[in-house]
């Protein structure tokens, strides 16, 4: 029988209040509607085991970031074996800002872990609404709430083209991709709302350890729930928020 996919979700209590949770729990069901056993390990610090198959770390407040920096700077160095060694990571918002290389936020400089190619700088406008994303992994929506501006490292490549949306955004890039990992600004969650998002993650995961994955019957009811969810995003994707 083969050995479950570990997925690892960092810092779960300080960098996971967009929802942030339901990735990893889609990431799970699906590998397991597939008939790939899976588990979740939730961690934080310098406890990361020794091997994953997928990460993910989500958004939060920057002092949330501030928080979990520390503990995130002692898992740095397994953290960047992994991923130069193809393990597949989504991070969203904060946790995207952590692993990158400095983050502004007026007067505070902090320095990230310095594994995505990105700089952060918390001043200028706030983008807020829902967006849409063209990315290799299809056509994704979600919604973005953010302030500043993202500047990737020459040569980087960023994960999607920002395609819908009013929150000031569209015909730039999101995030940014290094190897496997994907830092972005979707959030919802946004794999929920995303399953061709989801897939091509597990996909990178199966490929790396030989197995074949494909979203199959099993699959329909969590793929129907993700499509109302979406023609709901899309009905509103063009009306700014006047109050959040």
């Amino acid at each position: 029988m083969t050995a479950p996919y570990r997925i690892v979700q960092l810092e779960p209590r300080t960098l996971a209040v967009t929802g942030d949770r339901g990735n990893a729990l889609v990431l799970r069901r699906r590998l397991e509607l597939a008939g790939l056993p899976a588990e979740i390990a939730e961690l934080e610090g310098d406890g990361l085991p020794t091997d994953a198959d997928l990460v993910v770390i989500g958004n939060g407040p920057f002092s949330a970031v501030e928080a979990a920096l520390p503990r995130l700077r002692l898992a740095g160095p397994r953290l960047r074996e992994w991923i130069e060694d193809g393990v597949p990571l989504l991070a969203v918002g904060a946790g995207f800002e952590a692993l990158g290389e400095e983050i502004r936020h007026g007067d505070a400089v902090l320095p990230g872990l310095g594994i995505l190619p990105v700089r952060v700088d918390h001043a200028g406008s706030r983008h807020v609404g829902y967006v849409g994303v063209l990315a290799e992994a299809g056509e994704l929506l979600a919604f973005e709430d953010w302030r500043g501006t993202t500047t990737l490292a020459p040569g980087a490549e960023p994960f999607g083209a920002v395609t819908r949306g009013v929150t000031g955004t569209r015909g730039s890039g999101d995030g940014v991709r290094y190897r496997n990992a994907v830092g972005t600004r979707l959030q919802g969650p946004v794999l929920p709302l995303n399953p061709s998002l989801a897939d091509w993650l597990i996909g990178l995961a199966a490929a790396r350890r030989g197995d074949a994955y494909a979203a199959g019957a099993a699959h329909a009811e969590l793929d129907r729930r993700a499509a109302e969810a979406r023609a709901v995003i899309l009905r509103h994707i063009d009306h700014p928020f006047t109050h959040i």
